[in-house]
């Protein structure tokens, strides 16, 4: 076996692994979550995270 046929072989099992890789990502990742109702959003909203950054004043 010459070398470089060790070059070619691990060139062709590194493509064929970040193929691999690609492929398995694609796969895994999620669709966007979908847009909820704008009341929901505003009644689920985490106010209680905004007491350093903005000053909530109550009528």
């Amino acid at each position: 076996m010459g070398l470089e046929t060790v070059i070619v072989s691990a060139i062709a099992g590194a493509c064929t692994l970040s193929f691999a890789a690609s492929v398995y990502l694609v796969y895994r990742a999620r669709p966007q979550p979908e847009t909820g109702d704008l009341e929901d959003l505003i009644q689920n909203a985490p106010y209680h995270r905004l007491h350093n950054v903005l000053k909530i004043k109550s009528s």
